[in-house]
Formats: C-alpha cells, sequence, structure tokens
C-alpha cells in the first residue's frame, strides 16, 4: 500500500465538511416523526464558525416514538438502508463515511463534537463515546451471537447481576433483547452491502470478511480487525461518539494472528492505523475541528504489560505499522512492568521517542496493585486500560470523570481567617479538597424502570447484556468515577512559600500575605518576583517544595478516596488535561507567586520554567506525589533530540522504581517548534504531545503552541 499518498489525501482533505449522508439520513428519517412542539424550537444551537455557503436549514420535525430505544434503533436501521458503501482502489479495510459541506441545522454533543439538531442517537445520562471497549467478545460471538445469548437470558425469565443469579427478567428487558437483535440484523445488512461492494472494486478478501462480520464471529486475522474497525467506524461516525478505546486489542486478536504471516498482518494493521485518522480528521479539538459527531477523537489503544506476554510478537507489530503510519490516531498506550521481556521493553523506548506523543508509558507494577486497593477486581485491574487521554478503566468499561481546581482549595483555605498555622492550612485544604470532590457523585443513568433507553455500544461493556440492561439504564457492573486533581504543582509551591516567608523567615505575616495575593502582588512586586525565583520549587528535588507535594497530595487523593456510594469507585488522578490553562485563567494570584489568570501547573509537571535541575531532579520530584493512592495521571517531559533507547529504559526504570505510573516523551527542539511556526510548509506531519494525547503541531491553536514552546527543553547527551 502507498502509505505516503494515503497520508497525503488525509492532510489535503477539507475538514470544514462533515458526514453529508449522515446528516441527510437523518433529516430524512426526522420527518417520518410527528411534528414536533414549537416550543422546542429555542433550543437549538446553530454550527458556528460555518462558510457563509452554508444554508441553516431548521427542520420542523423530532423524533418521537414510544422511547429513546425505538428511537434509537428506528434510526439506525433507516439510515443503515440509505448510507452508501464507498470502496476505493487502494482500500486493505473498508469502511468510511461519505463527506461534504452540511446544508443542517448542527447543535453540540456531550462528546464535544457537532450532530444534526434532534439527532436521534444523541446521549441522555452518559457522555458519548469515552469508554474501552470489549472487542474480545465481539471477535468471539459477532453482533448477533451477543444480542441472541442477550435474548436467550431474557426468555429464560432471569438475568445476571453482578455474575450471579438475578430477578426475574422484565417485560422491559425482553424489549431491550429483541431491539439489540434488531441493530445487529441492520448492521449485518449494511455490512452485506460493504461486502458486495468490495467484490465489485476487486477487493475480494474484504468482501469474505464483511459478509460474515461484525454480525458473526471473526475467523482470521483479517476478518477480526476488520471486524474491529466496522463496529468502531459505526459507533464513531453513524450513531456518533469520541473516544472509543480498543483496550486490550493485542490480547484480543491474539488467537487469530499467525507469526507466519507476519508480512500480512502487518498491512493489514498498517490500513487500520491509517483509517483510525479518517474518523476525525487532522484538525485539534481546539482549533476548527471537523464537524461531526467525533470531532477530534483520541482513541486509545492499549499494548502489551502484565497477561500479554503472549501476545508480544503481534504487540511489536503493531508499534512497527505505528511507525510507518506516523499520524495521531490511534493513541499508543504501552504497558510495562519490571519483568516484562526485555525486547518490549526496547520496543516501546524506541516507540516513545520515535512516535513522537504518540505513546506512551505505563507502570503495572504500580497501577494494579493501586487499582485493586481502590476496589477493583483482580482481574478488572490486570485488564486496566486508558480511555479519554487519563480516565483508569477495564476492559469494557465506561468512568465519569471530572476536574478539580486544587489551587482554588489551597486559595481557598489560605483566605480562612481561621487559620494561623501551617497544621490548620492542611486542615482547612482537606476540607476543601473533600467538600469539592463530594459535588461529583458520577454519570446520572435512567432508572432501570424508567424510560427504555439503548445506546449501541453497550454491547461490548461488562454487565450490560448479563443483565439485559442498556448502560443508560445502569448496565454497567459497576460505576467509576476519575477525578483529575488539577494544579498540585503551584500547591506545593505555594505551600513552600508559606512556610518559608510566614514561618520560617517570619519576614510577612499570614494576613499580610493574604492581602498582597489578593492584590496580585501590586503592593511588593519585588518580594513576587523573589517568590516566582528566589524561593523552593516542585520538580527540582528540592524536599522544601517536594514534601509539601507528598502531604498535599495525599490529603487531596484521600478526599477523593474517603468517598462511598453503593457499587462506586472514586478514583484520583493528578492530572490537568487543558484545565491547567483554563482554570488558571478565571483565578486569581497564588501564594508561589503566580500570577492571576496566568496557568496552573499541567498534568505532574512543575510550573513552566521552574524546573532547572535537569530530568533526574524532575522525576525524582514528581515520585514524591502520592501515585499509589491513584488509579491514573501524566508526566510529559520533552527532550531536545532522541536519547538512546537503553537510556530512556534506564530512565523509565528508575521513575517507575520510585513509584511513577506515567511517562510521555517529545522529541522535538525549541529550534524545530519555531522553524515549524515560521516555515509551516516544511512542517505539516510535525507531531507533539499536547496533554494526554498527540496532535499535529501545527494544527493547534496558537496559544497552545506556544505553551508547548514554554515547556522545559531537556538536552539530551
Amino acid at each position: 500500500m502507498d502509505i505516503q499518498a494515503q497520508r497525503q489525501l488525509l492532510f489535503d482533505k477539507d475538514e470544514s465538511n462533515g458526514y453529508i449522508e449522515r446528516e441527510s439520513a437523518i433529516d430524512e428519517f426526522l420527518k417520518t416523526m410527528p411534528p414536533e412542539d414549537p416550543s422546542a424550537a429555542a433550543s437549538r444551537r446553530p454550527l458556528a464558525g460555518r462558510s457563509e455557503q452554508v444554508k441553516l436549514i431548521r427542520t420542523t420535525r423530532r423524533p418521537a416514538p414510544p422511547d429513546q430505544a425505538e428511537r434509537y434503533v428506528a434510526a439506525l436501521e433507516y439510515m443503515l438502508e440509505r448510507l452508501s458503501t464507498p470502496v476505493e482502489p487502494f482500500d486493505v479495510l473498508v469502511g468510511r463515511m461519505v463527506e461534504g459541506p452540511l446544508p443542517y441545522e448542527l447543535e453540540g454533543i456531550p462528546a464535544g463534537g457537532r450532530s444534526h439538531a434532534f439527532n436521534p442517537f444523541r446521549p441522555n445520562s452518559r457522555n458519548g463515546g469515552h469508554m474501552s471497549l470489549d472487542f474480545g467478545v465481539l471477535l468471539k460471538k459477532g453482533l448477533r451471537g451477543i444480542a441472541e445469548d442477550a435474548m436467550d437470558t431474557a426468555i429464560s425469565g432471569a438475568a445476571s447481576v453482578g455474575g450471579a443469579a438475578g430477578a426475574a427478567v422484565t417485560a422491559p428487558q425482553r424489549q431491550y433483547a429483541a431491539l439489540l437483535l434488531r441493530a445487529a440484523e441492520a448492521i449485518d445488512k449494511w455490512s452485506q452491502r460493504w461486502s458486495a461492494a468490495a467484490a465489485a472494486a476487486g477487493n475480494e478478501r474484504a468482501a469474505k470478511a464483511l459478509a460474515v462480520v461484525p454480525a458473526g464471529p471473526a475467523y482470521d486475522f483479517f476478518s477480526a480487525v476488520q471486524s474491529v474497525w466496522m463496529v468502531e467506524m459505526i459507533l464513531s461516525c453513524v450513531t456518533g461518539g469520541r473516544d472509543f478505546a480498543y483496550s486490550r486489542l493485542d490480547m484480543a486478536l491474539a488467537p487469530y494472528f499467525d507469526e507466519a504471516e507476519s508480512e500480512e498482518a502487518l498491512e493489514i494493521l498498517t490500513s487500520f492505523f491509517m483509517k483510525n485518522n479518517e474518523i476525525g480528521g487532522l484538525s485539534s479539538e481546539l482549533n476548527n475541528p471537523m464537524p461531526v459527531p467525533c470531532a477530534a477523537t483520541n482513541i486509545y489503544l492499549m499494548l502489551g504489560g502484565r497477561g500479554a506476554d503472549g501476545a508480544l510478537p503481534l504487540s511489536l507489530l503493531f508499534l512497527k505499522a505505528a511507525k510507518a503510519v506516523m499520524l495521531p490516531q490511534p493513541v499508543v498506550a504501552l504497558r510495562l512492568e519490571k519483568d516484562s521481556p526485555r525486547q518490549w521493553k526496547l520496543a516501546c523506548m524506541d516507540a516513545a521517542q520515535s512516535l513522537n506523543g504518540q505513546a506512551a508509558l505505563y507502570n503495572d507494577d504500580v497501577l494494579i496493585p493501586g487499582l485493586i486497593d481502590l476496589g477493583y477486581t483482580e482481574e478488572q485491574a490486570l485488564h486496566y486500560t486508558m480511555s479519554g487521554c487519563n480516565r483508569a478503566e477495564f476492559v469494557g468499561h465506561q468512568s465519569a470523570d471530572y476536574f478539580h481546581n486544587c489551587a482554588q482549595w489551597l486559595l481557598d483555605a489560605f483566605n480562612d481567617e481561621n487559620v494561623d498555622d501551617m497544621d490548620d492550612l492542611l486542615e482547612a485544604l482537606g476540607r476543601e479538597a473533600r467538600a469539592g470532590a463530594a459535588q461529583c457523585a458520577g454519570n446520572e443513568r435512567a432508572p432501570a424502570d424508567g424510560e427504555l433507553r439503548f445506546c449501541l455500544e453497550s454491547m461490548l461493556l461488562d454487565g450490560c447484556m448479563e443483565k439485559v440492561c442498556d448502560l443508560e439504564n445502569g448496565g454497567q457492573s459497576i460505576e467509576t468515577v476519575v477525578h483529575n486533581l488539577v494544579g498540585l504543582g503551584t500547591v506545593a509551591d505555594s505551600l513552600a512559600a508559606i512556610d518559608v516567608l510566614v514561618f520560617g523567615e517570619r519576614s510577612i505575616t499570614l494576613p499580610q500575605y493574604r492581602e498582597l495575593v489578593k492584590g496580585n502582588y501590586a503592593a511588593d512586586p519585588a518580594l513576587r518576583t523573589r517568590i516566582a525565583l528566589r524561593l523552593p520549587k516542585y520538580g527540582n528535588d528540592d524536599q522544601a517544595a517536594d514534601k509539601w507535594a507528598a502531604i498535599a497530595g495525599e490529603i487531596i487523593a484521600k478526599a477523593v478516596r474517603g468517598m462511598r456510594g453503593d457499587n462506586i469507585i472514586h478514583i484520583p488522578s493528578f492530572y490537568s488535561l487543558f484545565y491547567h490553562k483554563n482554570m488558571g485563567e478565571r483565578m486569581g494570584a497564588t501564594p508561589d507567586g503566580r500570577i492571576g489568570g496566568e496557568p496552573l501547573n499541567e498534568n505532574q509537571s512543575p510550573g513552566y520554567g521552574r524546573d532547572t535541575e535537569g530530568i533526574t531532579a524532575l522525576l525524582r520530584s514528581a515520585a514524591s506525589l502520592p501515585q499509589r493512592l491513584c488509579g491514573a495521571g501524566g508526566l510529559n517531559i520533552r527532550f531536545a533530540r532522541k536519547l538512546e533507547d537503553v537510556l530512556l529504559l534506564g530512565l523509565t526504570e528508575t521513575y517507575f522504581a520510585m513509584g511513577g505510573i506515567n511517562l510521555a516523551v517529545n522529541i522535538v527542539s525549541r529550534e524545530t517548534l519555531e522553524d515549524a511556526r515560521a516555515n509551516p510548509e516544511h512542517y505539516r506531519g510535525l507531531m507533539v504531545r499536547v496533554v494526554g494525547y498527540s496532535d499535529v503541531y501545527l494544527n493547534l491553536p496558537e496559544y497552545l503552541q506556544l505553551e508547548l514552546l514554554a515547556r522545559t527543553e531537556i538536552a539530551a547527551k
């Protein structure tokens, strides 16, 4: 296959277009529905920033069958009968959406994308996508087999709850099982049309596979990957949603892989990597993403790690395919443990650097016992995975997640007039953390005895089919909530400054310090400069700052872990995504010398420019965080040039042995980033690690390009 030609097509596509056939089919489906309540029109939101040529046509209809489940499946059947099946001569795997200008009113959906107003697939009590799917069960049973098993449970009269016999199956559950079968049949009919189109294009391998999958079980490696791709495309692009993660796909595919056929398998996986970049295009989610329901999707693929030794040849082949394609999707998450094969370790070091941010490293030796301690079963913890950048899940699961401004918690505690010393301050910080975390209880689910809900992805989620109950009706075996704790570096530096100035030197009183910070340091800019530049800072292996990172981190993480609920686990994580900027913009100055409106520290990194002692000091500081209490987290580092793989392995193993759980590497110099901004025509394919994923540098908004420039650069020796 001509990889460069296909890459060029992706870079050249018009990303102002959307899935024109999908939106047309939705529009026609809505016209078959009874008229809407006219007052509902006020809730519509037109697509912002579209070309003047796009005329917004306000539909006067809305779907109104009895409940959401019936609407969803009826719309799926209607659409799949009408969507075309384009097959290109260069296709290995087949399946793509037709794109074009959208003359329809679009609205925002919870996943962050855009879809037709009154979209019948719009999620109600879930974030559309952002989950780790169990593709292993798809390959073993096929969609029809999964649905038939659910129907058998409904007919037998007793659903399984948590692996044990439960209450008698209700009439809504039987209705739900029937809808599962209808959805599987609708997808099979569409797949048969894809099969015919592939045969007409001369792609006999795809034609044979799509005559069977995804409705039926996979029978070889190609059919397995084709099945996975077809379901991923449907969920992302037809029903719509973001970040449907592939979980431990190397383990799911391993039974179908013959190492003697590695050359053929590599071609298949290369096509698979290429296909993933068609879903949401190459634009940034923060900078004019495609107007599609899966806008700026980031699809996580977890490889290797404990339990995956038998899949090692296939795991290595995945990395080879990723290096051949060199595009942002899927985001590769690489699991390591101290006993991992050295071949795997070195391959991961090469991928972490060569893929330039597309691959990140995760520490099984800390994460697995940590997740068990949080409440995962041993099996769930063994098969942990990530979705949506930093959501600690297991195969076949969806978490909720929230972002908490820890720096604001510290600031509120600092301004509490009842606080007189460091012990009081830490106690107040704990109160703020417990109160803040308690406001975030998890995804709201519709009561199981309420409106019947349906989302296709429930077929690949743990618990839903056993209970014959949709995700939106509470079908998961357990709920998990990831609490992303933002700004801990800012908190640590603030506590260090307070300790030095107020209780060490006694050069300023606590009330005076409060007034100085409230006034944005205008009363004493020289002191602000000293605080910002001279006092101890997290990131430099300085215990005067790192001890406060450890103390505050433990207080905040335990505030999350102390939350209780029925069948729910709360997971702390020191991670920021983009919220270090967003939250910083909305809050005033902090005691660490940070001016109001400036960003907080990103992920587990120090504030930009505050780490000055090199990579070893930085890793020691990050290891001081109580990561053993967490189920996720992120640390990004930027090297000016590639290290020897054995050197990076030594750094990684040392950091992981100290308790670190994640490491992501950017190999790009400041000189390269500056030249890319000055001469963009030479750097169209330059990828960088953003926060929890990689992106094309020049497609990022300018402020984020500058932020990446501001990150500390480590000179490789």
